[in-house]
């Protein structure tokens, strides 16, 4: 059975959250022989475990961009659907603030949730279009990780606000082994 272990990355809310230091993440990357699946972003923590990451080791996630809403980013009295995005990014990020004490609850199910939840305040706020690229791209990480995952054990490190959805389909997966560390 292949491992897949999964750990969501803070990327750009990494200054609001100081308790998830990248540094707290490295120790994963000495304990994994395989390869190392990241997020095509240039910030700091995705830049710190490439560094330590062999070449030939690393591998990149299809990029989320087409579907991304970043967070607590739009414009408050466009239309309704978009001042409801703006009011329930704001009190996540209040809630987020209150939940968040550990690093351990950053890769938890209730943090999946929030963030599954405010995708569907997203695709409400956008419509059709963003949803289906957000759709079509994890479908293409799902791909590539179900392509590579040919007998070997895999770790990934995604962002959080994707994390859910890859952490559910591969649950799915008879012949995966989905693996959340405790950090």
């Amino acid at each position: 059975m292949t491992r897949i272990t999964l750990i969501s990355l803070l990327h750009r809310l990494s200054p609001q959250f100081p308790i998830y230091p990248v540094a707290q993440l490295l120790p994963q990357l000495s304990e994994h022989k395989g390869e190392v699946w990241l997020p095509p972003l240039s910030t700091p923590d995705v830049a710190a475990l490439r560094a330590k990451v062999a070449p030939q080791a690393q591998r990149e996630f299809a990029s989320l961009a087409t579907g991304w809403c970043d967070f607590a980013a739009s414009d408050s009295g466009d239309t309704p659907e978009l001042d409801a995005l703006a009011s329930y990014d704001e009190e996540m990020l209040d809630n987020l603030r209150l939940y968040w004490g550990s690093a351990a609850k950053i890769n938890h199910p209730i943090t999946d949730n929030l963030f599954e939840l405010r995708r569907g305040v997203v695709d409400e706020a956008h419509g059709t279009k963003l949803a289906d690229a957000w759709e079509r791209q994890q479908e293409l990480r799902f791909t590539q990780l179900m392509s590579a995952a040919q007998g070997q054990d895999l770790l990934c490190f995604v962002e959080v606000e994707a994390a859910y959805w890859l952490r559910q389909r591969l649950s799915e997966q008879v012949e995966i082994e989905l693996h959340i560390p405790a950090l």
